[in-house]
């Protein structure tokens, strides 16, 4: 099984997966990252899982923006997910529904917030897709938000026919 890639996009290939999982050995079938950015840009919600210094897990429902490649999301400081990435920025998103697509990578806080036009991007973003926060350019000035970069996803809207993993260009992991 070769992997598909095109230049500036994520290779895509299949999961490595118990057999009896009936993961096609081929990659005909397998989903576009079109497919991945459509749903990571227009879902409302992401479910964030993270971990903090004792090992204990938790997952929370996140806003966030999906620009670039990169999940922006935020919240206050004092929140038990964010102060679980001070110590572990190693996270996993997953989107609601069948039409699955799970993300992990690392999280960064933007100490500093975003660039100026960054900024006024996602403020854009933002006020297009949660109206009811009036976000400004102003808001993305720091501490914050935090930048999850992918390093994996995996994908599919019918297991096991579509089962894509996506690895980023830098990344090698299974």
């Amino acid at each position: 099984m070769r992997p598909t890639h095109s230049p500036g996009l994520p290779i895509a290939d299949r999961p490595i997966m118990p057999a009896e999982y009936g993961i096609p050995a081929t990659v005909d079938g397998i989903l576009p990252w079109i497919h991945v950015e459509r749903r990571l840009t227009e879902a409302m919600v992401y479910w964030i899982a993270t971990s903090g210094p004792g090992g204990r897990p938790r997952v929370r429902p996140l806003d966030g923006l999906f620009l670039d490649r990169i999940l922006y999301v935020g919240g206050s400081p004092a929140t038990r997910w964010a102060r679980d990435l001070e110590t572990n920025q190693q996270v996993a998103v997953h989107l609601d529904g069948l039409d699955v697509v799970i993300l992990e990578g690392t999280a960064e806080l933007l100490e500093s917030g975003v660039e100026p036009d960054l900024a006024v991007r996602l403020a854009a973003m933002s006020n297009d897709k949660y109206p009811q926060y009036g976000m400004t350019a102003e808001s993305y000035r720091g501490p914050g938000p935090f930048a999850i970069r992918p390093s994996l996803v995996f994908a599919w809207t019918q297991f096991p026919a579509d089962v894509t993993r996506f690895r980023m260009a830098t990344d090698d992991a299974s």
